[in-house]
């Protein structure tokens, strides 16, 4: 039975055979995660629609207030036409596009990448939400308004989040450049300003672009720059493993039982391939606490349907926002509750844990007052409630105990909502609502990563493998 859209590439060739920038891949997938940061009413969901013609601003309380507040996702494709001359031959469509015309030559143009575009929040108040997005960025589009002055704090703190989880490539957008065309040198001194506070930082080397999103002007030239972005390697060979971001139940209220459909996961895939059919495990799985004791079911089933956006699939590889139909009793997916999960192979996934040893890295910003290291034995105290953004989601904890030895810091912490499935070496964002720090809201003040010590991962709760709920 072909896939829909029937208009795309059929996905018949062998998995062995499979690779990100292969034809029936990237036709129906998005294999490149691009986030767009920067401070709030910059223009980052103004140029994901630009861009995909998919507007991310879609929740009601979002609409209202005219702001992004959860995570908004919207594929797009670049095409690139092989008859004109570059810059100004790569294009940009919605994820449904086949075989679109050169505006200029009418030329077929070539697919050259599928791009997810993930659209952060910019208000202070969701950057445990940004913090959960960038995790997954393979690389990123900065967004300055050219009409404020730069930065602006919530700049500051993006990019010090993305930077986070390595080196990886930037590209900035100085936007609604229209909005000063009148003004004598104005887009030269914000465009200073710009590489000023660039320099340093994983973005210094980062093309600057004037433009204005919601006039379409010099999209085409992000779209070429992104074209340019390499895919990470992406161990399609390794076990996959499946963060879930969302879960739902997909049934109408009132179905028959017989026409009731599994339960659905939503999320990413960071490793592997994931095929219909595929017996997998999510772990923790359902979850039982009583006190100081927990009890983890992992849940074991098969999929049975693959998807992203309107595109069905056979298979699917890192990148993207995947869905993932599976034979669960939709009870257990519905109202997003088994986000933060892991899904993968039986028995290939990392253990599950509540307590954690970190060693921690502090940020050097602006946004964190002078002499911040002076305030580490005020901020990180015994019982003291901490934010950790593990595999891009977001958990509390409380501290165990802390170490200040030699410069460093390390520090043990206990979950205090659910344990969660990570792997040792994995980096975690670690905010914290500190008066010192003059923040209300969960501040970003460093990274962390997993350390492994086998006095903290001793089994501290039961994971029975065989019994399934």
């Amino acid at each position: 039975m072909p896939l829909h859209p029937t208009n795309l590439p059929d996905q018949t060739a062998p998995v062995s055979e499979i690779h990100p920038l292969h034809p029936q891949i990237t036709a129906r997938q998005a294999t490149l995660n691009i986030g767009t940061i920067g401070h709030v009413a910059h223009g980052k969901s103004s140029l994901c629609r630009s861009l995909s013609g998919v507007n991310t601003v879609r929740f009601e309380s979002e609409k209202e207030h005219n702001v992004t507040i959860r995570l908004g996702y919207a594929n797009c494709k670049i095409f690139t036409c092989e008859s004109c001359p570059e810059p100004h031959n790569v294009f940009s469509f919605n994820s449904a596009a086949a075989d679109p015309k050169c505006p200029n030559c009418k030329q077929i143009l070539s697919l050259t990448r599928h791009i997810s575009i993930i659209d952060c929040p910019g208000h202070d108040e969701y950057m445990t939400t940004m913090l959960s997005g960038a995790a997954i960025m393979d690389g990123t589009i900065l967004l300055v308004a050219g009409n404020e002055q730069c930065p602006q704090s919530q700049t500051v703190e993006h990019l010090q989040a993305i930077a986070i989880q390595g080196d990886k490539p930037v590209v900035i957008c100085q936007n609604k450049i229209d909005l000063i065309a009148g003004q004598v040198n104005a887009a030269e001194q914000n465009m200073e300003q710009i590489t000023n506070f660039v320099k340093g930082t994983i973005a210094e080397k980062a093309p600057i672009i004037p433009t204005s999103a919601v006039r379409g002007l010099n999209v085409d030239m992000i779209a070429y720059h992104l074209s340019k972005i390499p895919i990470p390697d992406r161990k399609l060979d390794q076990s996959p493993i499946f963060t879930i971001i969302r879960s739902f139940d997909v049934n109408k209220s009132g179905s028959k039982p017989e026409n009731l459909s599994g339960g659905v996961v939503g999320g990413t895939l960071s490793q592997g391939i994931l095929k219909i059919g595929d017996i997998v495990e999510i772990r923790p799985g359902i979850i039982e606490i009583d006190g100081d004791n927990i009890k983890c079911y992992p849940l074991k089933t098969k999929i049975v349907s693959l998807k992203t956006e309107d595109n069905e699939l056979n298979y699917a590889i890192p990148g993207g926002l995947i869905a993932v139909g599976t034979l669960l009793d939709p009870s257990i997916t519905k109202s997003d509750r088994l986000v933060g999960q892991v899904l993968g192979i039986p028995g290939s996934l990392p253990p599950i844990m509540r307590r954690l040893k970190i060693s921690f890295h502090e940020l050097q910003t602006s946004i964190i007052p002078t002499g911040f290291m002076a305030l580490t034995q005020e901020i990180f105290q015994i019982d003291q409630s901490i934010l950790l953004t593990v595999s891009g989601c977001n958990s509390t904890a409380k501290i165990e105990s802390v170490n200040f030895e030699g410069g460093k810091i390390q520090f043990v912490v206990n979950l205090t909502d659910k344990p969660v499935c990570v792997g040792f070496g994995t980096y975690v964002a670690v905010s914290v609502k500190n008066a010192k720090l003059q923040s209300r809201n969960w501040r970003l003040i460093g990274y962390g990563v997993i350390v492994n010590d086998e006095e903290i991962y001793k089994e501290v709760f039961i994971v029975d493998e065989n019994e399934v709920k």
